[in-house]
This record gives C-alpha cells, sequence and structure tokens, in this order.
C-alpha cells in the first residue's frame, strides 16, 4: 500500500471507486508514514489520534467522483478543527481546541476525507521561510538544511514528502505560492473570496486566503470543487453559483488563441537567480512553440508592491492581534495588574516577527503617520490593480518566476528581515489586486550541490480560477511533468 502514496489523488479516487483500493486502508498507511517520517521534517504540529479508527464505509456516488473524497489531507495550523489543537504556530494560542471546523475543513469532513493532522507554519502566517514558528521550523524534503518556504511550510514539505495528498495553507502574500516553489509542488491560491475564510485566524483580513498544495493541477480542481461553496458566515465568501472546476481543468486550450504576458521587471536577471531565471524562460518557449502569443508587458511600479504590501498587512495585523490577551490560552500571565500581565504575556506569547510587525502597523496607523503610511500605502493598492486590469486587457494569462531564488538554508536571512521580505517580490501583487494564481514545478537547480525545485507562476484576473486551472492542467501535459517526490522518499515507499 505504501507504493501508492505517490500517486496523485485524481488516480486513486478511480481506484478507490472500483473497489481496487481500500481507502480506509489508504488511510492507515498514510498516517503511518506521515508519523514514521516527521521526525525529520517537524511538518505536524498535532496529530488527529482518533483518525485510525474511522472507518468509514465507501460512499462514491458519480457526483463525489468530481470531488476531492475519501482522501487523507492535512491542515494549516491556524484553520479551526474541532477538538483538535490550533495554535497558528504561537505560543500565545498554546491549548487552544476549537470547538468547530473551519468551513472548508467541515466541507473536506463531508465528503469522508481524512483529516491527518495540523501542520506547521510561521506564527500567524508572517514569514516566508517557516522558521518563525514556535514549533520550530518545518524541513526541505529535498534538502533538510533547507528551509520549506512560508508561512505554509509545513503544508507544502507533507505533500512534496507523500505525508499527505493535499493539504491546505493560506496566502497572504505568497505563503502557499512560496512553499510550493521551493518544495516542488502545486500551489494554488484561489481569488479572494471562492474559499470560506470562516474558521481562518486572521492576519490580515483583506489578503488572507486559503489555498490548496497538491501534486497536480486536477486534484486542486478536484478539492475546490468539494469547497467552494456560499458561506453566511464570512461576510467576504463571494460563491454565487456551482463551477465544476475539475471538469473545466479537464479541457483542452487552444494553445493559438492563448495570449501569454511575461512581465519584464520580473525576468531581470539582476533580480532572479540563473537557474531560475533559465527555467522560466524554458517555460515559456514551450509555451510558445505550442503556438502562444507572448506579449512583453511593462508594471513599472512594481518597486512599491513590497513597501504597499507590508504596510498595509502590518496595519490589519496590529488591529487581528490585539485580541490575544493570554487570559484563556498560552502561559499564564505573570504581574500585580493587568496591564502588567498585558505586558507579560504579549512579550513572551509572540516571536520576535510578530511584535515587529505589530509594532510597524501600529506605527503607521498613529496620529500623524496615518496619511502619510497607510493612506498611501492603500492608493498605491489601488494603482497596482488597476495598472493590473489594464494589463489582462492585452493578455489572457501572465506568467512569471514565483520565487527570485531556490530554498536557502536554515537561518541564512533569519538576521535580515528585508532580504527576507523580498522573497515574496513576485507574489504580493496577485493579493493586492485580487487576482488568482498558481505555482507550478518547471524543473530543478544545482545549488551548493542540492538539486532543489524551481517553479513558474501563472495568474489570472479575479474569478477566472477556472481558466487558470485549465492552463495549468494543459501546461502539465505540454511539458509532460509529473510528480516525483525526493530519492530518500521513494527509498522509504518501496517505491
Amino acid at each position: 500500500m505504501r507504493e501508492l502514496l505517490a500517486r496523485t489523488a485524481h488516480e486513486l479516487l478511480a481506484d478507490v471507486s472500483s473497489g481496487e483500493i481500500d481507502h480506509n486502508e489508504l488511510q492507515e498507511a498514510q498516517y503511518a508514514f506521515a508519523r514514521e517520517i516527521d521526525g525529520e521534517l517537524n511538518n505536524f504540529t498535532a496529530w488527529d489520534e482518533v483518525v485510525e479508527s474511522q472507518g468509514w464505509d465507501l460512499d462514491l456516488s458519480p457526483d463525489r467522483m468530481q470531488t476531492f473524497s475519501h482522501m487523507p489531507f492535512a491542515a494549516k495550523d491556524l484553520f479551526a478543527t474541532k477538538g483538535l489543537s490550533t495554535t497558528s504556530g504561537s505560543n500565545i494560542l498554546k491549548g487552544y481546541e476549537p470547538s468547530f471546523d473551519a468551513s472548508i475543513v467541515a466541507h473536506l469532513r463531508q465528503e469522508k476525507n481524512h483529516l491527518m493532522g495540523k501542520t506547521n507554519m510561521d506564527e500567524f502566517a508572517m514569514g516566508s521561510s517557516g522558521e518563525n514558528s514556535a514549533y520550530g521550523p518545518s524541513r526541505n524534503p529535498w534538502d533538510l538544511a533547507r528551509v520549506a518556504g512560508g508561512s505554509s511550510s509545513g503544508s507544502a514539505s507533507a505533500v512534496a514528502a507523500c505525508q499527505s495528498f493535499m493539504a491546505l495553507g493560506t496566502d497572504t502574500g505568497g505563503s502557499i505560492r512560496i512553499p510550493a516553489s521551493f518544495c516542488g509542488v502545486v500551489g494554488y491560491r484561489p481569488t479572494y473570496g471562492l474559499l470560506s475564510r470562516y474558521g481562518m485566524v486572521a492576519y490580515s483580513s483583506s489578503c488572507d486566503q486559503a489555498g490548496t498544495f497538491t501534486r497536480c493541477t486536477l486534484d486542486a480542481a478536484l478539492a475546490m470543487n468539494t469547497m467552494s461553496h456560499p458561506d453566511p458566515l464570512d461576510s467576504t465568501c463571494r460563491v454565487t453559483e456551482r463551477i465544476d472546476y475539475y471538469a473545466d481543468a479537464r479541457k483542452p486550450i487552444h494553445w493559438n488563441k492563448l495570449r501569454v504576458g511575461v512581465i519584464s521587471q520580473f525576468m531581470d536577471p539582476e533580480r532572479v537567480d540563473n537557474a531560475v531565471l533559465a527555467n522560466c524562460q524554458r517555460s515559456i518557449d514551450i509555451l510558445r512553440e505550442a503556438g502562444a502569443e507572448i506579449i512583453e508587458l511593462d508594471f513599472s511600479i512594481a518597486q512599491y508592491c513590497i513597501p504597499a504590501y507590508y504596510v498595509i498587512t502590518a496595519a490589519e495585523c496590529s488591529s487581528n492581534l490585539a485580541r490575544y490577551d493570554g487570559v484563556r490560552f498560552g502561559d499564564e500571565p505573570q504581574g500585580d495588574d493587568l496591564l502588567e500581565r498585558y505586558l507579560d504575556v504579549r512579550s513572551r506569547g509572540f516571536g520576535e516577527e510578530v511584535k515587529r510587525r505589530i509594532l510597524l502597523g501600529t506605527y503607521v496607523l498613529s496620529s500623524g503617520y496615518f496619511d502619510a503610511y497607510y493612506n498611501r500605502a492603500r492608493a498605491m493598492r489601488g494603482e497596482i490593480a488597476r495598472t493590473m486590469s489594464e494589463m489582462f486587457r492585452k493578455v489572457d494569462v501572465i506568467v512569471c518566476p514565483t520565487s527570485p531564488n531556490v530554498a536557502f538554508g536554515i537561518g541564512e536571512k533569519a538576521d535580515d528581515p528585508v532580504a527576507m521580505y523580498m522573497s515574496d517580490l513576485f507574489t504580493v501583487f496577485v493579493n493586492l489586486a485580487g487576482l488568482c494564481g498558481v505555482s507550478m514545478p518547471n524543473g530543478f537547480a544545482d545549488s551548493d550541490g542540492s538539486s532543489l525545485p524551481t517553479s513558474i507562476q501563472f495568474v489570472c484576473p479575479g474569478f477566472h480560477d477556472s481558466l487558470l486551472l485549465r492552463i495549468c492542467s494543459q501546461f502539465e501535459e505540454l511539458s509532460a511533468w509529473r510528480f516525483t517526490p525526493p530519492a530518500w522518499i521513494t527509498e522509504k515507499l518501496g517505491a
């Protein structure tokens, strides 16, 4: 059964439905393998101990064949899970076990998917490497001395290491796409509003968006069919009709009718590692040879994306994290009066990066600086959205590298926050402009003796997710890319 753990969910679903594979045995094998290797990866923060005894009967009606169902999955540690620890990677929420499931977790459970456990992450989703966790960093399965990317580090690494067929993550400025790039899996950030945010611990409410890590685009489309529903509990949820993302993703693309935009500022050799740039250019050449029209785009305000993003998200984080006082969860506050207790618990409970962003957000929202920083950042966000709208009048999809570099060493950028923030250079415009994006593996690069994954990012206008998934699915066929786990994982699986 172990050798099946490296396959894709949509392939296995067909075998499960035919009776060739027992889904309960598959779940038990997945759970055992995930726990066996996690000591080397540190991807899980909590395990669902009852998962092995669920023993669900097979229920695969024709409708369920179009959804992600009867499969093991994992969830980033900021999704509420009933009775299972949810800490958002922070000591200040230690001991918190929600009494309810996040909406998208509930939808997955309703389709008889098995939640194995919660995955490691940067504290409150603040980070690009996975190193800002109270549990220590997740490790990249391609090189255990390197980061898995952040903030959804554990989810990306778990899917790449065959610990889970699909894992939930969130993407505020690249927190799905960057770890997907570093770990060599498909990372999908849907349009804001297509997945309910109810039950997600908030970092920056106008940018946070749930999404998926999978081994191929069709699995991401299956998951969307399961999770994308209207939700009266989330006022930002904008699902108005049922869309069959899986069926749409399988439709062929007429490449000679596709206009592909390439942002010149994101293909600059001074900003992008040579190997990453070469693989991205090779992917663009594949699209051109298939018949797609390649159009160069000028994004002259690209330099303002990072400053605008970090001002806006820090301001929202300052507001959202004001509620954590340590009274109900975390370590016992120390002090003689209320102020001393607040100072104690928030000083000890939050990590350094979280405190840095709270202070920055409080500063830009303060009297005298609100207009100079926060309002100017909001105005720039509007300009970025307008610029993107103009671009999408010329093209159907934009492509660029997901990250300017491959996965770097653990601790390599820990003392340089600005260098860390620049990891988000090619991703934050998607969140600021309300677009949808997918990070697709497109090869490997040699770095200090390690062969590490690289990726290309596909971006479409908001609510054009069906087109985006269709393009990505057909690009997989065009490039003949197939998921292959790291050699040491393959050896342990006996595949």
